[in-house]
């Protein structure tokens, strides 16, 4: 009878433990759906944590931007590459969203075949992906709008290209803050060569301008600036400064102030400039400035690249060699981790130069373009006037080095005058300083120091990449210029005018992680394996190859190249080829089966670990928490 009591006192006490146990657990659920939401990122590379400058673009927003995301979702499940990557641009899109929820929000529309969706994707500027021929479109594209509908602004990234995942941070954030823009950046061009066209003296006719400048005036205000200014107007954003020869004080110290004052600069400068046909020595340099920004460019060098030069005839009917002052970079060229460089394929140069950095210098010099290790520096009257490019590799000995062709210049520098240089009386630079002040222009007081932010500039050590003749072919199309592109430098130009229009929040921006983890051991297994299995597939192909040969052999001319039968030996031996086929062929097999096997058995031992290993883990926890409070509580 005590029993029966005992037990159901126990089942009573039991059930109560359980209810009171479910009511914590409803009480703690509703608890935590008031909680604001918690994000935490365990990715290794942080993918999707946004960086500083993101969250201060985002912050920024005064005006609502709307973000409409166009994924076909209804077509993906064909290509899972496409789906697991849109999931994550969602992911990126909502976090963006979460920064400032009321003035950015974040739209998933489904384009599907035929519907209002598609139409509007295509209107807008998307860019579908044909996941067959003649057959549906699939569309992964983001379009952002701002402004009130008299003043709206549209901006569209066309197609998220799985190759360019890296920069999707980047390119989300740029477009944010394109939409944020009333008002095109300006570009101040100061050259000392007719760049927005002019008189050619060769053909006795109007020139029109370099194909780069023409695709810079697309996203950009071009604005002339004359080689005597004494400041930079204000509302510059982006100073271009090609091929500077003879500046005076004057200029220089307007240069320098600008860069001090965080003024973003794009710098093309030349040992060698042989563009527009001009002969003789025509170098440019801006050495003055330069030592203050902590980098050197030898103005009596050029560097020779036999890997990369291009191969050039001297001479009608001469054999093509390798012009090592003329060369087209390539992919182990580029910093592959800067938005500006990251997705080139080729530009050329000619007679480029190089800079290094001081050993004292207070700014960081991040590489941009560089030479392979095929490469040495050539004298400049080595290049001039040379008739015959093949006498530079007579005495062309590779140092080994990698030279830097282009480069970013970041950091603290300090001013290259003590002072606002004076301005001779009747000069034209004086003139213009007295103009300045009649109209009220208050002049800025010197600074000796940059900002806090540093200096923003990028160098490249070649003008001769600007010209036409580099990279492009333009022709006339009924009254129209045409450009046909066949090297990338015009991108280069255009990339970086970009990045340096942009806000210092966007130019910080880093370059994200990939997405896709590939197993490196489940790679290495398969290119194991493949190799082995290309080896067994060789031999194969050889013995076949032979066997046709000693076949061909049998053919008698006298029988009209017909296939003689063939005797008891060469039965035999078609038959012992026959055996060995079957052989190497089961080989395959075997590699192919152990292939499969130890990739098996590595998925295997992952599976395990990802659902034993850790709960058998918490769960030893568990029972050491339950032991501890056993014995000491």
């Amino acid at each position: 009878m005590s029993n029966s009591v005992s037990v159901r006192s126990l089942w009573g006490k039991s059930l109560a433990t359980l209810l009171v146990l479910a009511a914590v657990l409803l009480v703690g659920v509703q608890l935590l759906q008031q909680l604001p939401a918690w994000r935490m990122d365990l990715t290794e590379e942080g993918i999707y944590t946004l960086s500083e400058g993101t969250e201060d673009i985002v912050s920024q927003v005064e005006e609502p931007i709307e973000l409409s995301f166009y994924f076909s979702a209804s077509l993906a499940a064909e290509v899972p590459q496409f789906r697991d990557y849109a999931r994550r641009i969602e992911d990126l899109l909502r976090e963006y969203e979460a920064l400032n929820p009321t003035k950015v929000s974040v739209t998933v529309v489904d384009p599907e075949p035929f519907s209002e969706a598609e139409d509007q994707a295509v209107e807008l500027g998307l860019q579908g992906a044909p996941l067959s021929l003649g057959g549906d479109s699939l569309y992964m594209g983001l379009a952002g709008r701002s402004g009130k509908d008299s003043e709206a602004r549209e901006e569209v990234i066309a197609f998220f290209s799985p190759d360019r995942e890296q920069f999707l941070e980047y390119d989300i954030s740029q477009l944010i803050y394109r939409l944020k823009q009333t008002q095109s950046p300006v570009l101040g061009l100061l050259s000392s060569q007719s760049m927005l066209g002019g008189f050619d003296f060769a053909t006795r006719q109007p020139s029109g301008p370099w194909a780069v400048v023409e695709q810079l005036q697309q996203i950009v205000d071009v604005r002339n600036l004359p080689g005597t200014l004494t400041a930079v107007d204000k509302d510059v954003d982006v100073l271009m400064v090609v091929h500077p020869q003879a500046l005076p004080d004057s200029a220089l110290y307007a240069i320098d102030q600008y860069v001090l004052a965080g003024g973003k600069t794009l710098v093309f400068v030349d040992p060698h400039f042989e563009g527009m046909g001009q002969g003789g020595l025509n170098g440019s340099n801006l050495q003055r400035l330069f030592d203050s920004w902590g980098v050197s460019f030898s103005a009596e060098e050029v560097v020779g690249d036999s890997q990369w030069g291009l191969r050039l005839a001297a001479s009608e009917g001469a054999p093509a060699l390798p012009h090592v002052g003329i060369f087209g970079l390539r992919e182990e060229a580029f910093n592959r981790d800067s938005v500006i460089t990251g997705e080139l394929e080729t530009v050329n140069l000619a007679s480029a130069g190089y800079f290094t950095q001081a050993e004292a210098a207070t700014t960081n010099l991040e590489p941009l373009l560089q030479s392979s290790d095929q490469s040495m520096p050539l004298a400049v009257d080595d290049i001039v006037g040379i008739t015959n490019h093949g006498d530079l590799l007579l005495d062309f000995a590779a140092t080994g080095e990698r030279y830097i062709l282009a480069a970013n210049i970041t950091g603290a520098a300090e001013s290259a005058f003590e002072a606002r240089p004076e301005m001779e009386e009747g000069t034209e630079e004086a003139e213009q300083e007295v103009e300045q002040e009649t109209e009220e222009t208050v002049l800025e007081p010197h600074r000796s120091e940059s900002v806090d932010a540093g200096i923003q500039v990028m160098l490249v050590g070649d003008v001769d990449m600007l010209t036409d003749r580099l990279w492009v072919q333009v022709s006339n199309f009924f009254g129209q210029r045409v450009a046909m592109p066949w090297a990338n430098n015009g991108d280069l130009v255009l990339n970086a005018v970009e990045v340096l229009s942009g806000s210092n929040s966007l130019i910080a921006i880093r370059s994200r992680g990939q997405y896709t983890r590939p197993f490196t051991l489940v790679n290495e297994l398969r290119n194991e394996a493949a190799g082995a299995f290309k080896a067994q597939e060789q031999r194969l192909l050889e013995q076949l190859e032979n066997l046709e040969a000693s076949i061909q052999a049998f053919n008698s001319p006298e029988n009209g190249g017909q296939l003689l039968e063939l005797n008891e030996s060469q039965q035999a031996e078609v038959k012992r080829f026959e055996e060995e086929r079957l052989k190497v062929r089961k080989e395959l097999r075997q590699v192919q089966h152990q292939l499969n096997q130890s990739i098996e058995s590595l998925e295997l031992r992952l599976k395990l670990i990802n659902m034993l290993l850790i709960p058998t883990l918490l769960l030893v926890a568990m029972i050491g928490l339950f032991v501890y409070r056993r014995r000491y509580h």
